[in-house]
């Protein structure tokens, strides 16, 4: 199981199955999280509940502070992508972005526009690879 997917297992049951250990995508991932989760301009408690899910051992005043910072940066689907180089885990990803959208039942434009850049600096579309 790739960590996109050990990702979405973990925000689809938080109390259940929390992530374990440490990958070198998930800095990467969770900077993905934090940017859709801000797309719509909030992150809402039970956004906040599922952050907390793959960030393991982090307390809550840590991760908002983690968060913040990470929202205050610009998105680096370039370090995404490097951190991915297996396709199916590239798909998952975007899949896992899309889950994450959806979770307030309203897709916003900034949200439409991630995922458009994320489909492309993850090479899914227009059979084009990233840098």
């Amino acid at each position: 199981m790739g960590r996109p997917t050990e990702f979405m297992s973990a925000l689809r049951d938080p109390k259940n199955k929390p992530l374990q250990g440490k990958h070198p995508a998930d800095a990467a991932l969770r900077s993905l999280w934090v940017h859709v989760a801000f797309a719509d301009g909030r992150v809402g408690d039970a956004e906040l509940a599922l952050f907390q899910a793959v960030s393991p051992g982090v307390s809550r005043d840590e991760l908002l502070l983690q968060i913040a910072e990470d929202a205050a940066r610009p998105m680096d689907l370039k370090a995404l992508a490097a951190a991915l180089p297996d396709e199916v885990d590239r798909q998952d990803t975007f899949m896992l972005a899309s889950w994450m959208v959806g979770q307030d039942d309203r897709v916003h434009n900034a949200e439409a526009k991630i995922l458009g850049e994320l489909m492309r600096a993850l090479g899914l579309y227009s059979g084009t690879r990233p840098d």
